[in-house]
C-alpha cells in the first residue's frame, strides 16, 4: 500500500515542480555545447560557464532558505520555478550572448525553489519523513536522467527554439504549485529544547563531524561518477560500453536514494548512512578487478550504497535545526554540491600523479571516514532524540 502522502495534492505538486526544475537544469550542458560552436567557446570557457551555473545555483540556496524561515514567503518556491522557466525560454529563443546571460539568470530560480521544496517534502507524518524526502529527490534524479535525451531530440528535430516547450512545462508546474496551500512549520517547544541540549553537548564538534560526513560521502559519489567513464575509456572501452556502466551507476543511485529513505524511517538515519558507507568501502576497493556482468552488478551496488544517504543526510540537517528547515536544506544542498565539485577536482589533480585506478580505489577510505562520522553524530529524529 502506498504511503498516504502520495495521495496529497500539495506533495504531488511539489515533486512535479522538482521534476520540472531538474529537467531544465539537466539540459544546461547541452545548451552550452550548442553555443560553443556558434560563439566559438573553448572547452575551458564551457567548463567555466557550467561551473558558474552550478556554484551560483548551490551557494545561493542558504540565502533563500534563510528568507523562507525568516519571512515565510510561501510562494517563493513557485516563483522560483516560474523564474527558471521564463529565463530558460529566453535562453532558448534569444541569439548569441543574450541567451547565455538569460541562462545564467535562470539558475537563480532553481536555487530559490530547492530549500523550500525540500522542506515541504518533509511536511508529512514523522514516520515517513525520510521516505517522502527520498521520493522528492528521486523525481529530480529521474528528470536529470531524461532531460538531456529529451532536449537533444527536440533540438535535433526542430532546433534550439523548441526547448521553449520544456520551459512551458515548467510554467505549468509553477502554476500548479502556486495553487497549493502549505503550512508554515513551527518548531515545537520540545524540539527547541532538544536542539538546545544537543548544541550544548556537541556544539561545533557535531557540526564539524556532519560537514565531514557530507564532504566524504559526496566526494566518493562525485569522484566515481566523474572519473569511472574516463578510466574505462583509457582501458579501451567504447563509449557505448562505458555509457552503460555510467547508467548503471546513476540508476543504482536513484534506487538507493529511495530505499535508503524507507530504511531510515524504520531503522534510524545514522544507522542507514553509516551502514551504507561501511558496506560500500570494500566494494569500492575491489570492483575494478571484476569483469563482465559482475563488474556491472558491483557498479550498480556502489551507486545504490553511495546514493542511500543523500536524502537522509538532508533530513538529519533539518533535525539539527528545528524551525529552520529551509535554511538547513539550503545549507546542506549547497555544501553537498560545492564539496562534491571541489572533491572531484582534487581527485583529478591527484589522479594526474598516481593514476585513476588508485584514486577510484582510494575513495574507499573516505567512505569509511564518513561512516565513522555518521556514528559519532548525536542521535536526532526530526528534532527529537532517537536511539538510531
Amino acid at each position: 500500500m502506498f504511503p498516504s502522502f502520495l495521495r496529497t495534492p500539495r506533495y504531488l505538486a511539489n515533486i512535479t515542480a522538482h521534476f520540472a526544475v531538474d529537467l531544465l537544469n539537466s539540459t544546461v550542458p547541452l545548451i552550452l555545447a550548442l553555443f560553443s560552436v556558434s560563439l566559438g567557446l573553448s572547452n575551458t570557457a564551457v567548463g567555466l560557464l557550467a561551473t558558474f551555473y552550478t556554484l551560483g545555483n548551490s551557494l545561493t540556496q542558504p540565502l533563500f532558505g534563510w528568507l523562507v524561515d525568516r519571512y515565510g514567503l510561501r510562494r517563493l518556491g513557485a516563483a522560483g520555478v516560474a523564474w527558471l522557466a521564463g529565463f530558460y525560454a529566453l535562453a532558448a529563443l534569444l541569439p548569441g550572448w543574450g541567451a547565455l546571460v538569460a541562462l545564467a539568470a535562470a539558475g537563480i530560480g532553481s536555487a530559490a525553489f530547492h530549500p523550500q521544496g525540500v522542506m515541504r517534502a518533509g511536511q508529512v507524518d514523522l514516520r515517513h519523513v525520510a521516505t517522502a524526502t527520498a521520493m522528492f529527490f528521486m523525481f529530480g534524479q529521474i528528470a536529470l536522467g531524461l532531460g538531456p535525451a529529451v532536449a537533444g531530440t527536440l533540438v535535433e528535430t526542430w532546433g534550439r527554439p523548441s526547448l521553449a516547450f520544456l520551459a512551458s512545462l515548467g510554467l505549468l508546474a509553477a502554476l500548479a504549485l502556486s495553487r497549493q496551500h502549505f503550512p508554515r512549520p513551527a518548531a515545537a517547544p520540545a524540539a527547541r529544547q532538544n536542539s538546545t541540549r544537543a548544541s550544548q553537548r556537541f556544539g561545533a564538534l557535531a557540526l564539524a563531524l556532519f560537514a565531514l560526513l557530507l564532504f566524504s560521502r559526496m566526494t566518493v559519489q562525485s569522484t566515481t561518477t566523474t572519473f569511472l567513464p574516463k578510466y574505462l575509456q583509457d582501458s579501451g572501452w567504447t563509449p557505448a560500453r562505458y555509457g552503460v556502466a555510467s547508467s548503471m551507476l546513476m540508476i543504482g543511485s536513484a534506487v538507493g536514494n529511495l530505499v535508503g529513505g524507507g530504511l531510515a524511517d524504520r531503522w534510524g538515519r545514522r544507522r542507514v548512512v553509516a551502514g551504507s558507507l561501511f558496506v560500500v568501502t570494500p566494494v569500492l576497493w575491489l570492483y575494478l578487478g571484476a569483469a563482465g556482468l559482475g563488474f556491472h552488478a558491483l557498479i550498480f551496488i556502489i551507486g545504490m550504497l553511495t546514493g542511500a544517504g543523500f536524502s537522509v543526510t538532508v533530513v538529519m540537517a533539518q533535525a539539527l535545526l528545528p524551525g529552520r528547515q529551509a535554511l538547513a536544506s539550503g545549507l546542506t544542498l549547497g555544501f553537498i554540491f560545492a564539496s562534491g565539485a571541489i572533491g572531484a577536482a582534487v581527485a583529478g589533480w591527484i589522479a594526474d600523479s598516481v593514476g585513476l585506478a588508485w584514486v577510484l580505489r582510494g575513495v574507499a577510505g573516505l567512505a569509511l571516514l564518513g561512516g565513522l562520522c555518521a556514528l559519532a553524530l548525536p542521535a536526532t529524529r526530526f528534532g527529537q532524540t532517537h536511539a538510531a
